[in-house]
């Protein structure tokens, strides 16, 4: 899984992708890197800002969680296709972040 380092500074961490079938960002927990301590907040599209009491993000990952597009792997391709943005409240957090598309799902089910 590649890792992705997030700080006070939104940071494009996806581009638009047509072809999208999936994609997962989880925030690597505490336990394992112990300066992920923060919030990180997501938003497909455009910047969001780190604030809980904003209306920008459309998520927020707290350290262990996971968020993202088709992560069931139930639909045939991932709803939001467009760029993914994120920004935490604390420096230098650290998230894994996979991305998946149409093409390569349909060679490992063929």
């Amino acid at each position: 899984m590649p890792r992705f380092v997030v700080g006070t500074t939104p940071k494009q961490a996806s581009w638009l992708n047509a072809k999208r079938f999936s994609l997962t960002v989880q925030f690597v927990p505490s336990s394992v890197i112990a300066g992920n301590t923060g919030l990180i907040f997501g938003k497909w599209g455009s910047a969001p800002v780190a604030d809980l009491n904003s209306n920008t993000w459309d998520f927020v990952l707290n350290p262990g969680a996971a968020d993202g597009t088709n992560l069931d792997k139930s639909m045939a391709e991932a709803p939001d296709k467009g760029s993914l943005w994120l920004v935490s409240d604390t420096a230098d957090q650290v998230v894994n972040l996979v991305e998946e598309n149409i093409k390569e799902r349909e060679q490992e089910t063929a």
